[in-house]
């Protein structure tokens, strides 16, 4: 009875624990389960992915950049191929030996301690780039062949360049100076503000690798995609023309305007640089462009600010109309200077120009008319209507360090130089000098203005950019004064500029106005005996020579601004570059 009882005792033990058991082996094989479905059912497709990835390498290969074309599709910047050395670690363990080699045989000028320091974690199985590799060095290489087995050459894309005189407008590309980036961006220019038009977007190469990272198949390939191309309003052949006419031995530029739309037809400036030694990585070269002081990275016909001399003196002449200070008819004489308190204001032309009507005034360029009427405006009334005819003003096209020069006011002058504004200051400013400042291409869009009744279309390099408009409108009188004493200063014996219809009697007829900016104030004891003329300048020091002009006369189309620094007269130097410029294309019909 009593060893019956125990068993029974043992046995429910063995059932409780057997219970317990069970419940556990229930619960672990429920939570073994629920993980399976986890992984197999409900998360299947994120480590199918984790799955591919341990064995899949994708590599990046970099976008295809959009095309440049000028206005009738000619290719004015586009991808050509280079070729790189390359160094393979896996392909023999003392690689670093053999980029030494290599170094001594062609002579690339590595930088071997910092290459050893950035292959130390590069990946064995990727091309480690070491240099770009030119025909001589490629050649050299073939014959060497047998001593590299970790050194390849390889095949890549790179940004081409063909017209030298273009670099002012479209620019370069580069590396971040953080390097975030992982491909070449625009940093200048065009280039740099249509960077996300034009860059386009990089493919993929999906190889599968080992667990080493080595490459075993290639499994597909996703095609880089080009970026968008880009056309510009710019006439290739207009713009090598006016180039050629720039003298080598001065800095200066030109800019040509479509009157109707705006389009910058040609932008030239002397010197220019290469771009393709910035894609070419010329240190040598880049670094002497930063360091010269002739300046041939600055673009002068956007970024060049000049004294625009006597281009500016139908502003005074209109602002004088406006306000009923004078008409057309009214004159003033002229005896080669006028007096202002205790100073005299000197004509460029000794001994004077007589009666002088606003017409003559503009067409003989008589500083005195120009100091008689500026005794009687306000120079806040100046500035005012300089800027709604396109000076003083940013424009911002596209080009790089958009700047908007300077038409002063009294404003300007009490926040910068913390002075009051003196009435001489308005006779010299009245003429184009002073604290004037201004750019060839806002002396363009300034005549656009005139030409267009007031309302001018902002300037543009893109052709798909729409057209906006700029300005107010003018008294159609007063403008038709204007144009007809701009008119004269090339069509009427006794014209500054008349000259031109005798040296190329057979060009296009045109309008407009000579300049000639000074760079240092005459001293009053040398224009007294004229010894101005005659005096040896230093180079920096002499006069800049400026043409604004137009055609074809009767209904004019094309804008020519012209600035030769230090070249002198604007008839005799900038006027002939600039009538040149207008003929070629009124005859190409660019």
């Amino acid at each position: 009875m009593e060893k019956n009882k125990t068993s029974q005792d043992s046995l429910k033990i063995f059932n409780r624990r057997s219970f317990i058991i069970s419940s556990i082996g229930l619960i672990i094989g429920l939570i073994i389960s629920i993980r399976l479905f986890s992984l197999q059912i409900l998360n299947n497709s994120f480590y199918k992915k984790k799955s591919i990835d341990n064995k899949v390498s994708i590599k990046a290969t970099p976008p295809i950049r959009g095309d440049i074309f000028d206005n009738e599709k000619n290719l004015v910047a586009a991808n050509s191929s280079l070729y790189e050395f390359v160094v393979f670690k896996n392909l023999n363990k003392f690689y670093l030996k053999e980029v030494n080699q290599l170094n001594s045989l062609i002579d690339l000028n590595l930088n071997i301690p910092n290459i050893s320091k950035q292959l130390q974690s590069f990946n064995s199985y990727s091309p480690f780039i070491l240099s770009r590799a030119n025909w001589d060095q490629i050649v050299k290489f073939e014959k060497n062949k047998f001593l590299f087995t970790s050194i390849k050459i390889i095949e890549s894309k790179k940004r081409y360049y063909p017209y030298k005189n273009l670099s002012q407008i479209i620019g370069y590309l580069g590396k971040s100076s953080d390097n975030s980036e992982l491909y070449p961006k625009g940093i200048f220019h065009l280039e740099k503000t249509f960077d996300d038009h034009l860059q386009g977007k990089p493919g993929k190469i999906f190889n599968e690798v080992n667990s080493r990272g080595k490459i075993i198949r290639e499994i597909s390939i996703e095609e880089p995609v080009k970026g968008k191309s880009l056309d510009l309003t710019i006439n290739l052949n207009l713009q090598n023309f006016a180039q050629s006419l720039l003298p080598s031995s001065n800095r200066g530029s030109i800019v040509v305007l479509n009157k109707f739309d705006g389009s910058i037809l040609s932008m030239n400036s002397n010197p220019t640089y290469d771009a393709q030694l910035f894609e070419d990585r010329n240190n040598d070269a880049i670094n002497s462009f930063f360091k010269d002081p002739e300046k041939p990275l600055l673009n002068r016909a956007f970024n060049g600010f000049y004294p625009p001399g006597s281009v500016f003196k139908p502003i005074p002449a209109l602002l004088a109309l406006n306000k009923n200070i004078l008409n057309e008819n009214t004159e003033i004489i002229c005896n080669g200077f006028t007096s202002l308190a205790d100073r005299n204001y000197y004509c460029w032309k000794k001994g004077g120009h007589g009666r002088v009507n606003l017409k003559k005034a503009i067409k003989e360029s008589c500083d005195c008319y120009f100091y008689e009427l500026a005794k009687k405006i306000n120079i806040d009334d100046l500035s005012d209507l300089a800027t709604s005819l396109g000076l003083n003003f940013t424009y911002n096209i596209g080009l790089s360090n958009a700047q908007k020069g300077l038409i002063p006011n009294k404003k300007w002058k009490k926040a910068y130089l913390d002075q009051g504004w003196y009435q001489g200051e308005t006779l010299i400013s009245c003429i184009g000098q002073g604290y004037n400042l201004t750019s060839p291409l806002q002396l363009a869009n300034l005549y656009s203005a005139l030409l267009n009744g007031g309302k001018f279309p902002y300037p543009r390099l893109v052709k798909d950019e729409p057209i906006k408009y700029l300005g107010d409108e003018l008294n159609p009188n007063h403008q038709r004064a204007i144009l007809n004493a701009l008119k004269a200063a090339v069509q009427e014996p006794s014209g500054t500029a008349y000259k031109l219809n005798i040296e190329n009697p057979n060009f296009v007829k045109i309008g407009g106005k000579t300049g000639t900016s000074q760079v240092i104030r005459i001293k009053e004891e040398d224009r007294e005996d004229d010894l101005y003329k005659t005096k040896d300048t230093e180079e920096r020091f002499k006069d800049h020579s400026v043409f604004v002009g137009y055609a074809p006369i009767e209904d004019p189309k094309y804008i020519a601004s012209v600035i030769i620094e230090n070249g002198g007269s604007g008839s005799a130097v900038a006027a002939p570059i600039a009538h040149k410029v207008l003929n070629f294309a009124y005859q190409e019909n660019v």
